[in-house]
Parts: structure tokens; sequence; C-alpha cells
């Protein structure tokens, strides 16, 4: 939630040079240096290995059809980091769960610092923007739906 703040607060103040095609570079890069900065922030603080524990825990929990399912969102945002991190680290377009697992636990936060870094920038752009997106639309449903919800109470209170 505060991370949204932030964004807003960035695409507002920051207004930057605006390209022909319309995009804010200034505020774009600003967005992504900030959720990359919160993420390697996030990995510095958090107990590594009993949140990979924890995700491992799921992942063992899953079956190899829900796991591909779920890897395919996850394979669309990091098939655009460099090919040498991908090799170094694992990913392949058809990884099994069995192999994650196994990836998962050789982790640690200097190697996740470096798949961070190593996300473009567009790439975090595009999904920031899906995810501002989505919450603005959510919020304007659920306006709309309190709309709805006072006027029907209007209308049986005076029924």
């Amino acid at each position: 939630y505060h991370m949204i703040k932030i964004l807003l607060a960035v695409l507002l103040f920051l207004p930057g040079k605006v390209c022909a095609d319309g995009i804010n570079e200034l505020s774009d890069r600003a967005i992504a240096a900030t959720v990359k900065t919160l993420a390697k922030v996030f990995v510095e603080t958090v107990d590594l290995e009993k949140f990979k524990a924890k995700h491992i825990r799921s992942l063992s929990k899953m079956t190899e059809e829900k796991f591909q399912k779920r890897y395919i969102e996850i394979y669309d945002v990091v098939k655009d980091i460099p090919a040498e991190l991908r090799v170094k680290y694992g990913v392949t377009e058809h990884l099994n769960r069995t192999e994650a697992v196994k990836n998962i636990g050789h982790l640690d936060k200097t190697d996740l610092a470096e798949i961070i870094d190593g996300i473009p920038d567009q790439v975090v752009i595009k999904y920031v923007k899906i995810y501002i997106k989505k919450n603005v639309d959510q919020a304007k449903d659920q306006i709309f739906l309190q709309q709805i919800d006072s006027l029907w109470k209007k209308i049986t209170q005076k029924a």
C-alpha cells in the first residue's frame, strides 16, 4: 500500500521529459528505481532462510500442474532478465517444481539483489502500471458499489 503512494507521488511530482509517444521517461525510471530499491530493502531485512522455507513448503504441497500455471506468470517477468543470469540461476521456460525448490534453496541475498537489478526497467514499469490500473479500476468499482448500496438504503428507508 505504501509503495503505491510512493509511486503515485513519483508520477505526480516528477514531470520529467515527455517523449513523442507520451511516455514520461524520468517518472518511469524513478518508478523502476523505487520498486527495485524497495525490493532490495525487503531482501535485506527479511529472514531469508525462513522466507525461503515458507515458499519451499508451499511449492512442495503444490501439484505440478498448479505450479506450472503459476510459473507461467512468473516466467513472463523473469524471461526478460539477461540470459547469463537466467542460466546462472537455473531459470528456464520449462522449469519443474522440483528444480524450482532446488533453485530457491541455493539463493542468498546477494543472488536476489543481482536478479532484482537484472530485471529491465521497462518490465518493472509495465507491471507497476498494470498493478496501478487494476487497483484504480477496483477502486472505481468499489465506489460504484458503495453508491448503489447507499441508494438502495435510501430507497428501503423510504419504503
